[in-house]
């Protein structure tokens, strides 16, 4: 895809494609974000993931206000720099192209399968030499099944193994054939209270739980992915007893004894004001103390707790983890 190309908007939005990645499945591995998100967590990092269309952001600190983009813009859109009409503006992204100081910025492009596959080509060889694989993020990968079925499959041919990490929101009546072409799922539990999840992630945790029990039942008939949980441990939000041991409880009744536990860090703040969106709720950093709380709460439940890169991939056998370097 040459330099300015947005691609097809019959094809998904990807707003990033890292390489060289250890905490987001086995081996080393490239995360392909996509773009396009149905919860709007209150302590999300990725702001930018969130709508499914490539869109414009402005790094205030970096603008040197030599108004280029006022006078690039073919839409007059712009009246000053970090000032746009949004009813003018055509998202064509001239505006970034001509932007000498890298103030303004597109968050997404769209690629197709080929596109993807091309860009992660140069990594091939270290998938092949460490076990790894590409990972599927974003926003929300199961926006876009049938990319992703093609996507997969299109990796599968050169023998790389594919994983997608899924905030568990899609409806669990429609066709999902698309979750059988992945070799792992990295699912994402949040809050197991329904009106905390509305309150914190807008949106019911009802489909969540659905699915997660689904893909287990799957894993356990030998029909679909291994499945792996995570649960971001958000300060006095996700990490309290109540919220731990819904969790717990949940997991061992549909047979999954191990979890990764994600530190919450943050991250997102500065994306948020690029994007002109309202700032986060303040929350506090984790603490290895609450970790550490939190791990044995779980441990006492039967549940093996992981750090991000240290999960024992190996022994995903819906009857235990164990033999790795756990959460403490």
């Amino acid at each position: 895809m040459e330099s300015g190309d947005m691609g097809h908007s019959k094809d998904p939005a990807v707003f990033s494609i890292q390489h060289f990645c250890l905490h987001d499945g086995p081996g080393v591995r490239s995360i392909v974000f996509f773009k396009g998100c149905p919860l709007r967590c209150s302590w999300c990092q990725n702001p930018e993931s969130w709508r499914t269309a490539p869109e414009l952001a402005f790094k205030a600190h970096l603008c040197i206000d030599c108004k280029t983009c006022v006078n690039a813009c073919p839409q007059q859109a712009i009246s000053a720099p970090g000032h746009r009409d949004l009813q003018k503006c055509g998202q064509c992204f001239t505006c970034v192209e001509n932007c000498p100081s890298g103030a303004l910025v597109c968050f997404g492009k769209y690629y197709t399968v080929e596109d993807v596959a091309e860009a992660l080509r140069p990594e091939f060889p270290y998938f092949e030499n460490t076990g790894g694989g590409v990972t599927f993020s974003g926003g929300e990968p199961t926006l876009f099944p049938s990319f992703i079925t093609g996507l997969s499959n299109r990796l599968h041919k050169e023998g790389i193994h594919t994983a997608m990490e899924t905030c568990g929101y899609f409806d669990p009546e429609t066709d999902t054939r698309f979750l059988s072409d992945m070799d792992l799922v990295l699912f994402d539990i949040k809050l197991f209270d329904e009106p905390a999840h509305l309150r914190f992630c807008g949106k019911s945790n009802t489909y969540i739980k659905k699915n997660l029990t689904r893909l287990a039942g799957m894993a356990f008939a030998g029909t679909g992915p291994d499945i792996w949980p995570r649960l971001p441990l958000i300060p006095s939000i996700t990490d309290t007893t109540e919220n731990l041991t819904g969790w717990a409880q949940f997991l061992d009744s549909i047979g999954i004894h191990y979890l990764t536990l994600v530190p919450y860090h943050n991250l997102g703040g500065s994306k948020r004001q690029w994007l002109n969106l309202p700032p986060a709720p303040e929350f506090s950093a984790l603490t290895d103390e609450r970790l550490g709380d939190a791990a044995k709460l779980l441990e006492q439940h039967g549940i093996s707790c992981f750090a991000p890169g240290e999960e024992d991939w190996v022994q995903i056998d819906f009857k235990t983890a164990s033999g790795n370097r756990k959460v403490t």
